[in-house]
């Protein structure tokens, strides 16, 4: 009779610890971290569902928390009033917290503390969840500049990048290689200190500079290239790249070619433009550049003596091509003999759409109306004379006939 009284006492003062030992109806399942991939330094988050596996007993006033080794990880949530889950029902949970830096890779396991009501009386466990640190051997290729984002053929031209260990541990033996995109090598740029560059160990979360100076050669085309950053270690499991590129630029180059006139109306043998002549100018224009000579127009000036045209568009002018500009132009009467300066201007848009202006000069040569000889004075008085004959013999002969018919 002691022994029963005694158990029936220890009943009602202690409910909890006679239900203790039932079988827990909340389990754990579907376990995950955000990131997959956990590094150190990372922050994470665990989520996790509980399941009420029981047909007809409710778990209520659920809690969960956990108890992190506080040299490993830093809390910023690890406990969570869940509320009640009905039978047969789960609910979700997440625990956030950080990987510090100094963090060993490998498994770990985090307690679950749950609790929760069974009826009148608190029911307590503990459940592991496990997650992975992985073992980081990362590095990252940034701040990637050049030097002249616009260079032009005969340039030079040099990349700058950053290449940062995104992991707690040393990368060793860190290279990085320069490497074309658009051609199978970088040729034809020529690249002074070599297409690769070895930056020795880098420290837990350091960052060293990498630079490659790129040579753009006359052999390089006008065009876009596209090159990329690879960086390499020891212990990277992969390559970490970063790409970029840029316009090479070609230069429009128009020389003055040819510089011609042709008389109009020239007597036999003339060479030089006299006054009253009228005459065309042709100017040539040949692009020995790299790159298209845009809305190219041609200016020429000889001053108050010679009239015309001053202006010719000849439009665009391709690499390797030609082009001319034509005037027609006249001697004045009383333009002054002797040399007339002249000047020719051509201006263009280069490949930045910026104004380009060449010129020349070239002076033209004007000699007097040379006087009418005394043969050509007689001339015009014997043709003068019998063009006065036939006018007289024509009158007469009008005369006559009015006579003749006057007397009739």
């Amino acid at each position: 009779m002691k022994h029963i009284a005694l158990a029936i006492a220890l009943a009602i003062v202690f409910p909890a610890v006679v239900f203790a030992a039932q079988t827990p109806v909340l389990d754990i399942s579907g376990s995950s971290a955000v990131p997959s991939k956990v590094y150190a330094g990372d922050l994470i988050t665990i989520n996790f569902n509980l399941e009420n596996s029981s047909a007809a007993t409710e778990a209520k006033g659920v809690s969960v928390s956990t108890q992190l080794n506080e040299n490993d990880f830093e809390a910023v949530k690890i406990s969570e009033l869940v509320g009640d889950i009905d039978p047969q029902s789960s609910k979700t949970v997440s625990f956030r917290f950080t990987a510090k830096i100094s963090v060993l890779p490998g498994s770990y396991k985090i307690p679950v503390a749950i609790s929760y009501k069974s009826g009148t009386d608190v029911v307590s466990y503990s459940k592991d969840v496990d997650f992975e640190i992985s073992a980081c051997h990362q590095l990252k290729v940034a701040d990637v500049s050049l030097s002249n984002p616009q260079p032009h053929i005969g340039d030079n031209v040099v990349v700058y990048a950053v290449i940062t260990n995104v992991c707690s541990s040393s990368a060793r033996n860190v290279s990085v290689e320069l490497r074309s995109v658009t051609n199978s090598t970088v040729a034809p740029f020529v690249v002074s200190s070599g297409t690769m560059a070895r930056l020795g160990d880098i420290v837990p979360r350091g960052k060293a500079p990498v630079s490659f100076s790129l040579g753009v050669t006359d052999k390089v085309d006008a065009k876009t290239y596209v090159f990329s950053l690879d960086a390499n270690c020891d212990e990277c499991s992969r390559v970490f790249s970063n790409s970029f590129s840029f316009l090479v630029y070609g230069k429009p180059d128009l020389v003055f070619s040819n510089i011609e006139y042709s008389i109009e109306n020239a007597i036999p043998n003339q060479k030089q433009i006299m006054q009253g002549n009228s005459f065309t100018l042709s100017v040539q224009l040949d692009n020995i550049g790299e790159e298209k000579a845009r809305a190219v127009e041609v200016h020429a000036d000889f001053g108050s003596g010679i009239a015309g045209t001053q202006k010719s568009f000849v439009g665009n002018i391709d690499k390797g091509d030609s082009g001319a500009a034509i005037f027609n132009l006249a001697a004045l009467n009383d333009a002054k003999p002797g040399q007339q300066e002249g000047r020719i201007t051509v201006v263009y848009l280069d490949e930045l759409g910026e104004k380009q202006e060449i010129v020349e000069n070239y002076p033209i040569y004007i000699t007097p109306m040379p006087p009418a000889s005394p043969v050509l004075y007689l001339v015009m008085l014997v043709l003068l004379i019998v063009a006065l004959g036939i006018v007289y013999l024509i009158v007469r002969f009008v005369m006559r006939q009015l006579a003749i018919m006057k007397s009739q």
